[in-house]
């Protein structure tokens, strides 16, 4: 993939100009451990649209807890059950919580 994602986002004048689009990945998993949610949110969101699971994972938690997004358990859902439907493993065993605890209700 380009490197259009980093123009996109402002991060041209960044000191690692190679940095790749699955670098940028691991800069937003960094983010989300550093509490940077907004910034983090930013990348994962564009990567949500290139179908990256684990970035659609990572998403998903953040708006399940409204951390760098507006909070909205539906899109959490969808964006675990897409994920989970690429074969991302923690995506998976997150729907069958959900399923599990529904089940309970």
């Amino acid at each position: 993939m380009s490197n259009l994602w980093r123009s996109f986002f402002g991060f041209t004048d960044d000191e690692d100009s190679n940095e790749t689009y699955e670098h940028a990945v691991q800069r937003a998993k960094h983010l989300v451990e550093e509490e940077n949610y907004e910034d983090a949110c930013r990348i994962l969101r564009y990567a949500e649209r290139y179908q990256h699971a684990e970035a659609m994972y990572l998403l998903a938690w953040c708006y399940w807890k409204g951390q760098g997004v507006v909070e909205d358990a539906g899109k959490a859902v969808r964006l675990w059950k897409k994920s989970a439907g690429m074969g991302f493993a923690p995506a998976a065993k997150r729907c069958e919580e959900i399923k599990d605890f529904m089940a309970t209700l």
